[in-house]
């Protein structure tokens, strides 16, 4: 029984560490698209494509880095790191705009990030079977 609990608990860290990867992506991703934003003008519909893209790119690393620590159930991993991943980005991305905000936007933040979780696990899956 005790082995049991500490394997959910280090497999819980394990989520947490890559998804706090995936953060960490995020937001370096941010820094560099507004250095290019400074120097290039975007419409906002063109903006908001990106930020999805780069949502996108840190759920795959935050999906690639789940099934290098251990791949076993990867798809109900993604679907737990994908909850955590929008928790933490709207708690982090509130404290830097110095307000919560909670409106819809959040509400489509969550179920975007749960569909490209399970979609990128998907994609993740079915090329590490193409490869071994």
């Amino acid at each position: 029984m005790q082995k049991l609990k500490s394997f959910n608990l280090s497999g819980l860290l394990a989520i947490i560490k890559c998804v706090m990867i995936g953060i960490i992506t995020t937001l370096i991703d941010i820094v560099l698209f507004a250095v290019v934003l400074k120097f290039v003008d975007l419409s906002s519909n063109v903006v908001g494509y990106i930020n999805d893209a780069i949502k996108v790119v840190s759920l795959f690393v935050m999906i690639l880095c789940l099934k290098r620590n251990n791949g076993d159930k990867l798809l109900f991993r993604a679907i737990l790191g994908g909850i955590l991943y929008a928790v933490l980005s709207f708690i982090i991305f509130s404290i830097l705009n110095g307000g919560v905000v909670f409106n819809m936007s959040v509400v489509y933040d969550l179920i975007f990030a749960l569909v490209a979780s399970l979609i990128v696990s998907i994609i993740v899956n079915l090329l590490n079977r193409k490869t071994a």
